[in-house]
């Protein structure tokens, strides 16, 4: 069984969205060099347990 969203009729706002990720990341490691959590990886706060989606991610620079 195929997944949603793949093979040949994939979302165009797929592609759209990772660019903006990829340069809005760029952009912020640039410009803030020194990112750092502020509180342990343990304690953030993750969307429907995904290992990647958190809905806040408290950080200091």
């Amino acid at each position: 069984m195929r997944r949603p969203g793949s093979g040949p009729y994939q979302c165009l706002g797929k592609h759209l969205a990772r660019l903006e990720l990829r340069i809005v990341l760029g952009t912020l490691f640039r410009r803030v060099p020194t990112p750092r959590l502020t509180a342990p990886r343990d304690a953030s706060h993750f969307v429907n347990g995904s290992a990647f989606s958190v809905s806040a991610l408290p950080v200091t620079w």
